[in-house]
């Protein structure tokens, strides 16, 4: 399962996420009543927590820099003694345990060849003034080699799977650092200073996990993203533009307006004409039977257990996920799947079930949003969002959706002002000053309407998967694509690329055998 990033509806945030296998696991943890076992995971009491320590030289932090950790957490004293060292520990558990303000706890590892390990490392909520306060960012690292490159993976929202290894990591044989996103998931400051979610200083919080790992890594590192992901690790080059070696965004995009009207005309025109007509003659028919639709969403919801109150009910719900439909099918289902589009004279029940399967009702449920709404935040503040095309569905619908913001915004935030300055800036600074940038993007991925634009920035990519959608991978581009993109990781890393097989002739497999990717790009 993976979750549909969806555009805002003029005030309306939808996330942007890889959750994949994750959203399975969360599903399934459903209590007997159906209710969602899906609550934000406690998080650490920030004054509790104790100053931030400096991680710049591990060698000079104080004995108590961790002071406020719970204490069966801590690391032992072997690891305090390490810290004292000008050069890391050769045993990677205690090495990391050295690092001034990490928690370290190894963990089973899924991967042959790879350590597992689970990291908290604690940082300022405001890195402009540490006395506001600190919180634990979760880290997951998978190890193989000091001495191997680093896929710095820059999570756009929760760690969902802290341990799978992404395209890049498995054709590097790299060590693999994945960092959850400030005020996602465990890594939520409390209370909870909305004011200091912002790209900046999100870039400063993996500026500071570089400092504190490269001691250790001294190898070349890439960062790397998918969708808000790749925009987070874009925004922490912009402003620590030397932390690593290179950066590769997958489907990432930058928006211009709160809303951005760009997207329309790129989603109208879609991957086939017929079968955007189809999707729109499907809209006024779902519309059209909005009485026994929407009583199927109160069976579901009734099954399922869950409520849809921060969406504003279940008609607002319904009518935000039918005009949505276009953008979430040529996100993640494609010209492959326009033959199975039912027709407007399907029963009442396939029409529900294919809206649920393309938009997915669950990403408007309470639980979702909860999860979900530091993105939303941040969507109405700085990144920007999508506008979708209400116009020619206007005599069929009832909902205000400028009257959703107040639902989906955290509680106690009021009114906010969308900065379009944010977002002018990373772009000139990438068409500037930007090098080392490889882009993907899917051909008919409605998010590669925001792409970037590269401009003159200085050995810089910007690949498109032909036919492609939200999944577009480097697997997925063509020959003599895959093999730039190739040639460039090798110059940015010192090390050869091993792609999968399925990239090679019949024949032509190098020995010893390659390991096989896992199918998945990096985390948001």
């Amino acid at each position: 399962m993976r979750h549909r990033e969806r555009p805002l509806l003029v005030s309306r945030a939808a996330a942007c996420a890889w959750v994949c296998g994750a959203l399975a696991a969360i599903l399934a943890g459903c209590g007997d009543d159906g209710a969602p076992a899906a609550d934000v995971p406690d998080v650490p009491d920030v004054e509790a927590a104790g100053e931030v320590p400096e991680v710049d030289a591990p060698g000079e932090a104080e004995a108590d820099a961790d002071a406020g950790v719970p204490a069966e957490a801590e690391a032992d004293d072997a690891g305090g003694d390490a810290a004292e060292a000008d050069v890391p520990p050769a045993e990677i558990a205690a090495a990391l345990a050295a690092i001034p303000g990490m928690r370290v706890a190894e963990v089973e590892s899924p991967e042959p060849g790879y350590r597992a390990f689970d990291l908290r490392f604690r940082q300022p909520v405001d890195h402009d003034d540490p006395s506001r306060g600190s919180f634990e960012q979760y880290l997951s690292l998978l190890h193989r080699s000091t001495d191997a490159p680093v896929v710095l993976v820059t999570e756009g929202y929760v760690n969902w799977e802290p341990f799978g290894v992404v395209e890049l990591t498995a054709m590097l044989e790299a060590n693999q650092i994945v960092v959850e996103h400030r005020y996602f998931g465990e890594s939520r400051p409390v209370p909870t200073d909305w004011s200091r979610l912002t790209i900046r200083q999100a870039a400063a919080d993996h500026h500071r996990v570089v400092e504190a790992l490269s001691w250790i890594y001294g190898g070349a590192w890439i960062s790397t993203g998918a969708s808000k992901g790749g925009m987070t690790a874009v925004y922490h080059r912009r402003f620590h533009p030397a932390d690593v070696d290179g950066t590769v965004p997958y489907v990432a995009p930058i928006s211009f307006g709160a809303p951005d009207l760009r997207y329309i005309p790129f989603v109208a025109a879609g991957g086939d004409a017929a079968c955007s007509a189809r999707l729109h003659d499907l809209q006024r028919e779902m519309l059209a039977r909005r009485d026994p639709l929407l009583a199927l969403l109160a069976d579901y919801a009734a099954e399922t257990g869950q409520t849809f109150v921060r969406m504003g009910g279940l008609e607002p719900t319904f009518e935000a996920t039918v005009v949505e439909l276009p953008f979430s099918f040529w996100q993640y289902h494609g010209l492959s799947e326009c033959p199975a589009v039912p027709g407007t004279a399907a029963s009442d029940e396939a029409l529900f079930a294919y809206l649920d399967d393309v938009s997915g009702f669950f990403w408007s449920a309470d639980w979702a949003i909860d999860i979900f709404e530091p993105y939303y935040y941040q969507a109405a503040t700085q990144l920007g969002y999508p506008d979708v095309e209400r116009d020619s569905l206007a005599d069929l619908l009832r909902t205000d959706f400028t009257d959703l913001e107040a639902g989906i915004l955290p509680a106690g935030v009021g009114p906010v002002t969308y900065d379009p300055a944010v977002m002018r800036d990373v772009a000139d600074w990438v068409a500037g000053e930007g090098e080392r940038l490889l882009f993907v993007y899917g051909e008919f991925d409605p998010w590669t309407a925001g792409a970037f634009e590269l401009g003159g920035a200085v050995d810089s990519y910007l690949f498109v998967v032909p036919e492609g959608t939200h999944d577009a991978n480097l697997a997925g581009l063509t020959a003599a694509d895959r093999a730039a993109a190739l040639d460039a990781l090798r110059r940015w890393t010192g090390v050869t690329p091993h792609p999968p097989a399925s990239w090679r002739p019949a024949g032509s497999l190098p020995k010893p055998a390659l390991r096989k990717l896992r199918g998945r790009k990096s985390g948001s």
